[in-house]
């Protein structure tokens, strides 16, 4: 049935958001470490209010840094399209063997971005080479 096919995807997408929930951190376990820190201060030597502060700054500038590599990374694929590349691949025996082809599109899911060549996906960890755009000739 048409509806259990779209239930179980929903909960794929749940499973696979909650996992990476769970790997990064976010600003409420940060208020959560911040809360156990204020439990379990010693009294007769208390935390200075402006550590806390800085903490926290240096939290939110992490947050910033990690979703700035995340926007660079989407761009940087994106902007792949259309282009022709040379990609390495390690075969079976451990030899590399290296694929020239066309960008055909890209694959951004669950934080990986992935390149479309001849059909066929490779991570864009694997590009060695990137060329200009192939100039269609017109004849005039």
């Amino acid at each position: 049935m048409a509806i259990d096919a779209i239930n179980s995807s929903q909960t794929a997408i749940a499973t696979n958001s909650a996992t990476k929930t769970n790997s990064t951190l976010a600003m409420d376990d940060f208020f959560k470490l911040m809360v156990a820190q204020l439990q379990n201060q010693d009294m007769n030597n208390p935390v200075d209010s402006t550590q806390y502060t800085s903490q926290m700054a240096q939290f939110s500038m992490v947050q910033a840094l990690a979703d700035l590599s995340e926007a660079s990374k989407t761009s940087y694929s994106v902007s792949l399209i259309g282009k022709e590349v040379t990609l390495a691949e390690t075969k079976t025996d451990g030899s590399m063997n290296t694929i020239t082809g066309t960008v055909d599109g890209v694959n951004l899911y669950n934080g990986k971005a992935e390149i479309l060549v001849n059909g066929i996906k490779y991570p864009i960890s694997s590009i060695m080479e990137v060329n200009k755009e192939k100039q269609s000739s017109t004849v005039a």
